[in-house]
């Protein structure tokens, strides 16, 4: 680790080497694991570290720490720790969450803000050459973002400043596009260097002349010099959305009443409930961070300012229909694909949200390693205490007091007197012997029995992670479902918005009875479906002389509710929705009292739910024919017991 050595806890170290080191570098000893753990907390430090550590049942890590540093060359330093005490001295001098062991790998960044903000610094896990490769990239595109956040991605790494050039295009593979400068070097664009919002297919694209510094070292080529600024992104969206044009934006943020939109990463419009949904509604419940979303330009408004101000954009989404043309997103760079694709479509099908060949993601750790288990290396025995041992301060054992059988003879007078027969002392050691061995079968059985337990423990730990990946794809189809059930009740309001509310529809009918069964034939075609209704048909039924009246105090919101429960009364299902607490109307108060019944024609009191846990709740009563035709009788308050 001297190649390594920077600063420790109590200031920088002055004989620290002025360049990202160039080699990969080992810790074997606690010595260097404290070291390390030292200067990882130094505020000061000028680079991001990547540590990788080795699995237990292996000596070198399934992430090729090599092929990282060449990918990070002059932005990160990357250290290889190795399992057994070296990691556990690390963990130690570590904080809690923040320690890597047992084939786990990280980046840390320069500065301390990780030790609080675990996310700054993920863990990754990598437990077969596939997890490898994955983590592999993802270490890379970790130490890529600290390096270009630590200001370092544009200080040249070699004594000359890297040349400025020209390249084409080749083609996008995930997180790196390949160009090929004019003398047909071949170098790549790291995404982590352009904008880390944006992925890079979604910048360059094959064909494209590009043009920045190339590092020779690295192969890297820098094109954020030909990146637009905000003020050219704002002018870029000024000069090619008009007004009233629908045109994809990106969610940024959601808050209950406000969703943020990006229509480019650096322009930015913040839309108000009122103009987001016709409803009520939790925009958090409709919007989902990182989803395209088709918008309806507004005419933007100035902004003062020095040099005569700026002017803003103002987007609505409320009154976007899905058979609108989108237009498509804005290239961030001549040539250039799409920054944004195109919003998904709402699809009424149920189908997965996540593909079946998605790969899972590396899986995190869940925590600090637990202390080490004491088993025995290969080809030997588990070392047996002698007779009369006892337990040190250190965990380890000292002598006792010897017994007369393991007692070194004493000297002296004592030496010189006659020993005991030979058949005695044969007698004595096979004795000793016969015990010895029984201790080491013992101690045998004991390795065996951990043996055992350890191979247990392994085959849980490979359930659980077998379990964990279930779940991250569990997590990621629940996401995708989210999304698209969002999308549904975006579309679902924007209908329900094109028709008035309830209380403010227009009236189509001058009599408010021809006006009521017009509504109740129309809930029971919305509600009954088309094959079920031969068998639930609609029959007659009589309004009584007070019901009209009484609907026509409900208020907004809730007369939709009163045919929706006629519908379900007058099919006879209304028994079957537990909320309605069906029921029938009595005399009196009390449970003894006889049930209600008119007496001119025999016809039952019926009383209706169509609220609960709401303060003077909505009833509805209703009478029940002998020959089981309906008659509505009134709407009614909860305390309102009358029929």
């Amino acid at each position: 680790m001297a190649s390594t050595r920077t600063a420790t806890s109590s200031g920088p170290d002055r004989t620290a080497p002025a360049r990202v080191p160039t080699a990969v570098a080992h810790v074997r000893t606690t010595a260097q694991a404290d070291e390390l753990a030292a200067r990882l907390h130094h505020p000061d430090r000028s680079w991001p570290v990547v540590v990788v550590s080795t699995p237990r049942d292996r000596g070198s890590p399934y992430v090729d720490p090599a092929r990282v540093l060449d990918e990070l060359h002059g932005l990160a330093e990357v250290v290889v720790i190795h399992t057994g005490e070296p990691s556990w001295a690390f963990s130690h001098g570590m904080p809690q969450g923040t320690q890597v062991y047992g084939g786990a790998s990280r980046v840390y960044p320069v500065g301390v803000e990780w030790v609080h903000d675990l996310s700054r610094s993920p863990l990754w896990f990598a437990y077969d050459d596939a997890e490898g490769t994955r983590v592999h990239d993802r270490l890379v595109q970790d130490a890529l973002t600290a390096a270009a956040d630590a200001g370092l991605t544009g200080t040249p790494t070699a004594a000359a400043r890297p040349a400025t050039t020209t390249a084409t295009v080749l083609g996008v593979v995930g997180t790196r596009a390949l160009v090929q400068t004019p003398d047909g070097t071949t170098a790549q664009v790291a995404q982590e260097l352009t904008l880390p919002i944006v992925p890079v297919d979604r910048l360059l694209a094959p064909g494209m002349r590009v043009r920045g510094t190339l590092d020779a070292g690295s192969r890297r080529l820098d094109v954020r010099a030909m990146l637009p600024d905000s003020a050219a992104q704002l002018a870029r969206v000024h000069d090619s959305y008009p007004d009233g044009a629908v045109v994809p934006a990106q969610v940024h943020q959601v808050t209950a009443d406000t969703v943020l939109l990006a229509l480019t990463p650096a322009v930015t419009v913040r839309v108000a409930r009122d103009q987001a949904t016709r409803g009520d509604d939790d925009l958090r419940d409709l919007f989902s961070v990182g989803e395209a979303v088709a918008a309806r330009m507004l005419p933007g408004h100035p902004v003062p300012g020095p040099g005569g101000g700026t002017w803003r954009p103002d987007l609505r989404l409320d009154d976007v229909d899905d058979a609108d043309a989108t237009l498509a997103a804005l290239s961030l760079l001549d040539g250039g694909p799409p920054w944004l694709p195109a919003p998904s479509p709402v699809d009424d099908d149920e189908t997965s949200g996540a593909s079946a060949g998605t790969p899972p993601e590396a899986t995190r750790a869940p925590g600090p390693p637990p202390a080490p288990w004491p088993v025995p290396g290969p080809g030997r025995r588990p070392a047996v205490p002698p007779p009369g041992a006892r337990p040190g301060p250190d965990g380890r054992t000292e002598a006792g007091t010897p017994s007369s059988e393991a007692a070194d003879p004493p000297t002296g007078s004592t030496a010189a007197a006659p020993g005991p027969p030979k058949k005695a002392l044969v007698n004595q050691l096979e004795l000793s012997v016969h015990e010895h061995r029984s201790r080491a079968d013992r101690a045998e059985r004991d390795a065996s029995e951990l043996r055992a337990t350890v191979h247990a423990l392994e085959l849980e730990v490979i359930g659980l992670r077998d379990l964990a990946r279930e779940q991250r794809d569990r997590l990621d189809r629940l996401h995708d479902d989210v999304e698209r059930y969002k999308a549904k009740i975006r579309s679902a309001r924007k209908d329900r918005a094109r028709t008035p509310a309830p209380g403010t529809v227009r009236r189509l009918f001058t009599d408010p009875e021809a006006q009521l069964r017009f509504d109740v034939l129309r809930v029971w075609a919305e509600i009954i479906g088309a094959d079920e209704k031969d068998r639930y048909p609609l029959p007659p039924f009589t309004v009584g002389p007070r019901f009209c009246d009484s609907l026509a105090d409900v208020g907004r919101g809730l007369e939709d509710r009163v045919h929706r429960a006629v519908v379900l009364v007058l099919t006879g299902r209304a028994p079957d929705v537990p909320g309605f607490e069906l029921h029938r109307l009595r005399r009196g108060d009390g449970g003894g009292s006889p049930y209600l019944v008119r007496e001119t024609d025999g016809a039952q009191a019926m009383r209706l739910s169509l609220q609960a846990s709401a303060p003077q709740a909505r009833r509805l009563h209703y009478w029940v024919l002998p020959g089981g035709d309906v008659e509505l009788s009134r709407v009614v308050l909860h305390d309102d017991s009358a029929p």
